[in-house]
């Protein structure tokens, strides 16, 4: 009877001392992801850049618009079920996020999205500088939320 009671004391002692293990790991895991979330693009950024040096156009403009919409995935810890254009407003006007640094930022996903589906030739031709936008953005972006 005394190790019945003894096991059944200590369960609901054990569950809670878990359960706030885990709570805390969860809590570390999405900091980590938000911390990270700036290497993690800037390293898909210089993907890109290898894209640019190969002349893998079509890869360029997949790894830029990776870029981005996993910098704020990550960043504002959004599901990515749930990214739209839509949830980037709302996310940045709710941490003051200037406007313009808003427009900015969902202008070049457009910009790849319309490079990589359509059949222009010219798009080769501002490679450069969108890659030059895309890590402006971020920077700007991370600036903003100090």
């Amino acid at each position: 009877n005394f190790g019945l009671f003894t096991i059944l004391f200590f369960i609901p002692i054990l569950i809670f001392f878990i359960s706030r293990k885990l709570i805390n790991h969860q809590k570390k895991s999405k900091s980590s992801k938000n911390y990270k979330a700036n290497r993690i693009a800037l390293s898909r950024l210089k993907s890109a850049q290898k894209c640019i040096d190969n002349k893998n156009y079509d890869l360029f403009y997949e790894e830029i618009e990776k870029s981005l919409w996993g910098y704020f995935a990550d960043k504002f810890n959004v599901n990515i079920s749930k990214l739209s254009k839509e949830t980037i407003s709302q996310y940045f006007k709710q941490l003051n996020i200037d406007q313009t640094t808003e427009r900015e930022f969902i202008s070049l996903i457009d910009v790849c999205e319309f490079a990589r589906y359509s059949p222009e030739k010219d798009k080769n031709s501002q490679m450069d500088d969108i890659l030059n936008k895309s890590k402006n953005i971020i920077i700007k972006v991370e600036t903003e939320l100090k």
